[in-house]
């Protein structure tokens, strides 16, 4: 754990030091001085449509679980995505790494068996990057098209997503594979972790894991609809609130330009190794910006007020969820 901290840290102080060498590049007094003629109004509704973001996965989340026949709290859910903010902004690339935590935590909290709770949180994946995906293919041709100096980075980062994307596809319809990794998976990190290994009960999990994955294959209507109006419905809530920060420092862009460029940041920050996409992500979302004539300096006092409202809110607000939710699974323990 403390050599896992340890890289962590270091990614993180390379990270700030990229953006302080773009700000530099850029002028630092520009950007300063577009930063404190920020209207706070605006900021503080952007706070607030990041949260609403996190709310509509919770209900999101709660739907997919609803479909198995299973209805959770809601505020467990909201407080369960907020941990996996937190863990996906300080660990590599972005929005990647909470999700194994947030299904841990969710069989726990609301006594799902665990190949169910994984299961909800894979459909969730598949369906988000889905979405992006297809999104991002138009974005992509249209700078392949108009030219674009890091198009060769986010082309490789499209076709690693969707291979990633495939790899998971192909996993799910061969059982036998995933049981054999799986299963070699938990022997090391039982044996790395002093942990005691137990497949029995690890081949029950991927048996009930199967088992709601077929139940969400056949599954049709109402609550499929709904859960990708849902996931559709947060892309657009997460680029209108990048909007409001262009707003916030009196400067007007078309939200179609702001759209293309939250897509590609969130693109670019697949193959990052830096916490969140620090540094990679800011670059091109600057140069992104720059591209449809927006001053760099304007690029990037929004760039470092979305660090605020994407990043650091929710990091602080995500870590209080998680001694949150400690805090209910030890009462639970004490009941038992």
């Amino acid at each position: 754990m403390k050599i896992r901290i340890t890289k962590s840290t270091i990614l993180f102080i390379v990270s700030i030091v990229l953006i302080l060498i773009i700000m530099a590049i850029i002028g630092i007094d520009k950007i300063i001085k577009s930063l404190l003629n920020a209207n706070p109004v605006y900021i503080i509704l952007a706070a607030v449509l990041q949260f609403f973001v996190s709310l509509i996965i919770s209900i999101r989340w709660r739907c997919v679980i609803k479909i198995l026949g299973y209805n959770c709290n809601l505020k467990n859910l909201f407080l369960l995505v907020l941990m996996g903010l937190f863990i996906n902004n300080i660990t590599p690339s972005m929005r990647g790494g909470g999700e194994v935590f947030r299904a841990y935590y969710l069989s726990k909290l609301e006594k799902i068996p665990d190949g169910l709770a994984a299961s909800t949180v894979v459909v969730e994946r598949v369906l988000d990057t889905t979405i992006f995906l297809f999104f991002t293919l138009f974005v992509i041709g249209y700078f392949v098209i108009t030219g674009f100096k890091y198009i060769t980075y986010l082309i490789l980062s499209w076709i690693f997503l969707f291979s990633l994307m495939a790899i998971i596809i192909y996993l799910i319809a061969n059982k036998k594979l995933l049981i054999k990794i799986v299963t070699k998976m938990s022997k090391f990190i039982c044996k790395y972790c002093s942990l005691n290994y137990n497949e029995e009960k690890i081949l029950k999990s991927i048996d009930d894991f199967y088992n709601s994955m077929k139940f969400f294959k056949k599954r049709r209507g109402k609550d499929v609809i709904i859960t990708v109006m849902l996931s559709i419905m947060w892309y657009v809530v997460d680029i209108i609130k990048l909007w409001l920060l262009f707003l916030s420092i009196s400067h007007f862009v078309s939200i179609i330009s702001v759209a293309t460029v939250y897509l590609l940041t969130l693109l670019s920050g697949v193959l990052s190794i830096t916490p969140s996409g620090f540094g990679t992500a800011d670059t091109v979302m600057i140069l992104s910006f720059s591209a449809f004539d927006i001053p760099p300096s304007i690029a990037a006092a929004v760039t470092l007020l979305d660090r605020f409202v994407s990043y650091l809110l929710p990091t602080v607000v995500g870590y209080i969820a998680m001694l949150i939710i400690k805090r209910e699974l030890d009462k639970k323990k004490e009941k038992q």
